[in-house]
């Protein structure tokens, strides 16, 4: 063997390991449905085998963390709830396993049925809703449930969030709604003794901080509980670019380690036996280690506290061992380490985000020709941070903030170095001295509102936050190449291509739609509507998808994301059919996000709106023409009945949007003339109140469409209803059973159809239904 191949091929080793461990458990994501379990042994074995080969080793070590994600996986998808027990009504006992988050009329929890309730198909994790008099729950408690149960169902778009791929990554079977239950014991110790602890320093921080904005933030902090924030802090957050500043990172499990350093020292201090040799520096660093430990079980054990806790135990090693070790080594064998852990760590938004983060801050700090003041580091690890952080905000949440970079630089330092060390200072004396650290949390709750008031300011000179298309796979790694091309040191000319690279998530992704061409994208909202039309250069918003008529709604999750592929002047027309809060839930958003947008609405019930959606009316786009057909301004509000029903005709044909109207409105509009249709937004969801057969047989629809949400409580749409339109020829979709449709009713006619969930096919995903396009 030459000199210095055993070196060489050590080195590479400690790089090349933990990158394939990685790509392989990462590889695993990629797959749209389940190998079966002997391909999956079969792979197995041949990356044992292969081990042996030295050529091959990296090779078989990828292949071997592919298949124990997707074994992985495959336990996971066979634990969930099947459909067969879909709203069915069980009794069932077990534990409440996770800290119960109250809003104003229900209440989430994670629920663990017992063995024997699990003998009943029920899976081992149960997301359950309680509504209106809900009982205070704690974690560890022995309940009796009776409850209707459903798959771990979400609403699926072709952008924005994936309640499935959340639901899958947290573990959670299925879903439930409570309808009775029975405490049979208090809450025990046991295998929920860390959300037990999390548990009681939230009630801590509630009975020592009245204010609620101060108590949101500090119970965040202190255990990465966020269900205490108020919506509109978070939408303030999220508005500048600042909503990081709570997920418990890195920095801050540094200050609790820095802390137990600290005491660690001041205890040896009084132990004279040990003052001297090695025991003083390991028993310094294994104090910093628990005291890290300790705060990241209190923030759940999340993605950016292992990170750090694990990081950290690298280089505390390291120190001990007398090794140098390379910071971005550090990192990767992590990264490596988390996912072999949880594979599933990665089908969240924090985990990419925490390592994007760390790595762009060690690609900024790297080796530099020439003298960098502390000012000038600091603007270029913030400049770092965000350009990172950009295209994965764009991929995840499709927005981002102007302000983001004035705003944190000067929020990180507020909160890093004020409030958080006064926030650990409270949980260092709350087991002996409670009321001092309630006077720490009104410090820390004091400097709260000074950072909330700097927010308001930011945003209030920002005005409303742009939202992106969603970026594709590539559009994403080419801004990260970009990003990494940017943050080169200076006089390298290559680095302002990274500019170029980044500029295409700014742009909506080629064209919208064709000359004389008319599509419609039904969103999945559940159990509500929300439908926008688009032609080559307008668009308009139907109805606004559910919500409490406030802050509560899916505009900016759902309906802004949709929007923003189609340019930034969309919409220019919102119409909201009727005032239920199942299509008027997002109205005061929309208003409020969109002041240019022309509205119209019919509300009722003493509500006014500058508009009134009324027949008859007639306007126009380049060709395509709108003719409201009802209400008639003459009518009273009727609520569904009420419903504004719109007729838009392009080149290619007709489509109706048809509200909540009844038979009765159905039959009106068919004795005044209703003519064909190729396309319909189903009435009423699919209930048994609408479509009738002659209302049918005048739009002679090719493509019906009705919005539900899969598995509702109104067993919409009904069965009968499907059958009736499939009997007059109409293929029928459900927005439950197919996600979001988006169809494209072409100048020469013809029609092209896609649905969400086959075009956003993961293995983690439900299946579409047979006739889904």
């Amino acid at each position: 063997m030459p000199a210095g191949t055993g070196i060489n091929s050590a080195k590479s080793g400690g790089w090349g390991v933990p990158v394939s461990l990685a790509s392989g458990v990462l590889a695993a994501q990629l797959f749209t449905s389940l190998p079966s379990l002997w391909l999956i042994s079969t792979a197995a074995a041949a990356g044992c085998c292969a081990l042996f080969v030295p050529r091959l080793r990296l090779a078989a070590l990828a292949v071997l963390a592919c298949c124990w994600a997707l074994h992985g996986f495959t336990l996971r998808l066979n634990g969930q709830l099947g459909p067969e027990l879909a709203n069915r009504a069980v009794t069932l006992q077990g534990h409440v396993s996770s800290i119960p988050a109250a809003g104003t009329d229900s209440v989430w929890f994670q629920f663990e049925p017992d063995h024997d309730s699990r003998l009943q198909g029920l899976p081992a994790n149960l997301l359950l809703s309680w509504y209106q008099g809900y009982p205070e729950l704690s974690v560890g408690e022995y309940w009796r449930l009776e409850l209707k149960v459903k798959p771990p169902w979400g609403a699926v778009n072709f952008q924005g969030p994936d309640k499935e791929r959340w639901l899958f990554a947290q573990g959670i079977g299925g879903q439930g709604t409570v309808r009775a239950g029975e405490r049979l014991a208090e809450p025990s110790g046991g295998r929920y003794w860390v959300n037990s602890i999390r548990e009681r320093v939230l009630k801590s921080i509630a009975e020592r901080v009245p204010d609620g904005r101060q108590r949101g933030v500090i119970q965040a902090l202190a255990t990465a509980d966020r269900a205490g924030l108020d919506p509109a802090d978070r939408a303030l957050l999220n508005a500048t670019g600042t909503s990081h500043l709570l997920a418990i990172s890195g920095l801050h499990v540094g200050l609790a380690a820095a802390g137990g350093i600290w005491l660690s020292r001041i205890a040896l201090f009084f132990m004279p036996l040990v003052k001297a040799g090695s025991g003083t520096l390991i028993l310094t660093v294994a104090g910093g280690l628990v005291s890290a430990a300790f705060y990241s079980a209190l923030a759940g054990f999340g993605v950016p506290t292992l990170r750090s806790v694990l990081m950290l135990f690298t280089a505390v090693s390291a120190v001990l061992l007398a090794r140098s070790i390379h910071p971005a080594r550090a990192l990767l064998t992590s990264f490596a380490v988390i996912l072999l852990i949880d594979p599933f760590a990665s089908l969240g938004a924090g985990f990419w985000f925490s390592y994007l983060a760390v790595a762009a801050l060690l690609w900024v700090f790297q080796p530099r020709t020439g003298p960098v003041n502390r000012w000038t580091s600091m603007l270029m690890a913030q400049a770092g941070v965000i350009l990172a952080l950009l295209p994965v905000g764009a991929l995840w949440f499709s927005t981002y903030s102007p302000s983001g970079f004035l705003a944190n630089l000067l929020a990180i330092p507020w909160v890093s170095i004020l409030i958080v060390p006064l926030v650990l200072a409270g949980l260092l004396v709350l087991p002996v001295l409670p009321a001092l650290s309630g006077l720490f949390w009104a410090a820390a709750g004091a400097g709260t509102s000074v950072l909330f008031g700097f927010l308001e300011i930011v945003s209030l000179l920002q005005g409303r936050v742009p939202a992106i298309p969603a970026p594709t796979l590539l559009q994403v790694a080419l801004a990260l190449f970009g990003a990494v091309l940017l943050m080169l040191p200076r006089g390298l000319p290559v680095r302002w291509l990274g500019v170029f690279l980044i500029l295409p998530l700014f742009f909506p992704p080629g064209p919208k739609t064709g000359e004389g061409a008319v599509s419609m994208e039904v969103l999945d909202v559940g159990q509500g509507t929300a439908v926008v039309i688009s032609s080559e250069s307008q668009s308009l918003l139907y109805d606004s998808g559910p919500g409490d008529g406030a802050e509560r709604n899916l505009v900016g999750a759902v309906i802004a994301p949709a929007l923003a592929r189609l340019g930034p002047d969309a919409p220019q027309q919102v119409i909201i059919s009727h005032g239920d809060l199942d299509h008027a839930g997002g109205l005061q958003s929309l208003a409020d996000r969109y002041p240019d947008a022309q509205f119209s609405a019919n509300l009722g019930h003493g509500k006014r709106f500058p508009h009134a959606c009324h027949s008859p009316k007639i306007w126009s786009w380049p060709q395509v023409d709108f003719s409201l057909l009802h209400p008639s301004a003459k009518l009273p509000y009727l609520g569904n009945d009420s419903s504004c029903v719109v007729s838009i005709k392009g080149a290619g044909g007709r489509l109706l949007l048809s509200g909540d109207i009844s038979g009765a409105v159905e039959n009106r509009l068919v004795t005044v003339g209703l003519k064909p249709h190729r396309l319909l937004l189903v009435p009423h969801h699919g209930s048994m109140t609408s479509s009738s057969k002659r209302f049918i047989e005048a739009l002679q629809p090719e493509v019906s469409i009705a919005t539900a949400s899969l598995g509702n409580r109104f067993d919409f749409p009904r069965t009968e209803i499907r059958q009736r339109y499939q009997a007059l020829g109409s293929q029928f979709w459900s927005t439950g059973e197919c996600g979001a449709l988006r169809v494209v009713l072409e100048a020469d006619g013809s029609v092209h159809a896609s649905s969400a969930r086959r075009q956003r096919n993961r293995i983690w995903r439900w299946p579409a239904g047979s006739n889904c396009p």
